[in-house]
């Protein structure tokens, strides 16, 4: 059986055992074979400086991790994998360098979402498991055009090493964590795409990549994309380079639409990441020459109120929009705040930019009105920048008197941006304002804190926490980590 591997990160975890230092990354991903046969490929690699290490049978010292991978389906064990992962040999146990090990390790699934369950355990120490869990679905589809998950690196190069990471002919350094540092002027990425053959007989797909704001998804500039055209089969292998020198420091997606002839849309994917590139900002010059004269912006002449309406931006603008009115806002004169009002406006509707700010505003009023409390506007709250930034949730889930918890609501999205199944938890610890901070959510971007369930149950006063104790226990009147995964 012939096996076409999709490489991609499909999300990241850093598993850190604090009692033992012991620091895992796992970067699982999805492919499928060129028979239609999903599996997920699980990548393990070791910090080998945060290992114990015991003599072996030939008298060296060695180190072993024990790694098992579950996938559950409605709490039935549908695969499991069991592995353990062997340094080098060394003749000593305090070697001052003693390089990462890793392997990588196969998973047959179908089709569907699954429950991943993760236990990482240093053997040669005396020390519980490193538990993770995560959700991930599967989806490659034998009667239409689907797309892997989106590879991003830090280098592509003809010249193969012979690696685990040579595949198409290149040489690839993955890009873990998804985050791009300044030194990078160019973004390689790669992905595979199944079954055009199907929908578009002897004739070429055109495959288009850009790259867009995770915020509000425009594009921050025209170069930041990349277009080929490839002959449809079975499985074609789109391998590109997007130049970035001007992306500047921000959230983002990597877009990549399959296209027939026609234009006509047959498959899209993205993949999100950071990028770090401080030196490039917003100045007055660049919004200088945009002409608000006989526009709704021209009609705005009260600089408080201007003022109040830029700060109402907040939430849906891009990193360096924020630091551009941060920073600047104050110290321009009312015509350049009026041409940044305007250009904002232009950015996300060029046809119809008053409508988008008219049915923006109705949507600042109602957070205001929903979320603010005597001393903070509902704009500024943590639900009101989430329900202006991705929408209202499909569904709320609210915990005003749980006699062991603060205030809570999980908020529940079907689909949030670029992600499915996605969920915010939010509580009250002054139990008197209706500011409720946002605590934890699984939406790439957002602030996830792994010791959520106890900070929520009035366990946020203890200064210290255990990664082997993350549960608060069950206990009457209620539990937020039902909440959180019954409200689905």
């Amino acid at each position: 059986m012939k096996k076409i591997t999709i490489i991609t990160i499909f999300y990241m975890m850093l598993c850190t055992s604090y009692t033992q230092k012991l620091s895992v990354l796992i970067d699982y991903k999805s492919y499928c074979t060129a028979e239609n046969e999903p599996y997920l490929q699980i990548s393990s690699f070791v910090n080998g400086q945060t290992v114990s290490y015991l003599i072996n049978e030939q008298g060296k010292f060695q180190a072993e991790v024990r790694i098992t991978v579950q996938a559950f389906q409605r709490d039935s064990l549908i695969n499991k994998l069991d592995y353990i992962l062997v340094s080098e040999n060394f003749e000593d146990s305090i070697a001052s360098s003693k390089p990462n090990f890793g392997d990588i390790q196969n998973m047959q699934l179908f089709n569907g979402e699954y429950l991943l369950q993760f236990s990482l355990q240093d053997i040669n120490a005396a020390t519980k498991p490193v538990y993770y869990t995560d959700i991930v679905v599967i989806n490659y589809p034998d009667d239409n055009v689907s797309i892997s998950d989106i590879s991003l690196y830090k280098n592509a190069s003809k010249d193969q090493t012979g690696d685990i990471f040579d595949k198409y002919g290149f040489s690839f350094e993955p890009l873990f964590y998804s985050f791009v540092p300044e030194t990078m002027f160019t973004l390689p990425f790669s992905c595979e795409i199944y079954n055009t053959d199907k929908l578009v007989k002897d004739e070429t797909v055109i495959i288009k990549s850009y790259i867009t704001c995770f915020e509000n998804n425009l594009m921050p500039f025209l170069e930041a994309r990349y277009s080929s055209q490839i002959k449809a089969k079975p499985v074609v292998v789109a391998v590109g380079e997007i130049g970035i020198f001007k992306l500047p420091s921000g959230n983002y997606n990597l877009i990549v639409d399959v296209l027939n002839k026609d234009s006509v849309l047959l498959a899209t994917n993205s993949h999100f990441f950071q990028r770090s590139n401080p030196k490039i900002k917003l100045s007055i010059d660049d919004i200088n020459t945009v002409t608000v004269k006989n526009t709704f912006v021209d009609q705005i002449t009260d600089t408080t109120k201007l003022l109040e309406y830029v700060r109402f931006l907040y939430p849906i603008s891009t990193p360096v929009e924020k630091d551009f009115y941060t920073v600047t806002m104050k110290k321009i004169p009312t015509e350049s705040l009026q041409k940044f009002f305007y250009s904002f406006w232009l950015k996300r509707d060029p046809i119809y930019p008053q409508k988008a700010w008219e049915t923006y505003l109705e949507k600042v009023n109602y957070v205001n009105k929903t979320f603010g409390c005597k001393i903070v506007q509902g704009y500024r709250t943590d639900r009101g920048r989430v329900y202006l930034q991705y929408g209202p949730p499909n569904s709320i889930f609210e915990s005003p008197y749980d006699s062991h918890s603060y205030p809570y609501e999980v908020w529940h999205y079907y689909y949030c941006v670029d992600q499915a199944n996605v969920k915010f938890i939010f509580y009250n610890t002054d139990l008197v304002s209706n500011d409720y901070q946002l605590l934890h959510s699984d939406k790439r971007g957002e602030i996830q804190d792994p010791f959520w369930k106890l900070k929520v149950t009035f366990r946020d006063r203890v200064p210290y926490y255990n990664m082997d104790d993350l549960e608060p226990g069950n206990y009457f009147g209620g539990n937020p980590k039902d909440d959180w995964f019954i409200h689905r």
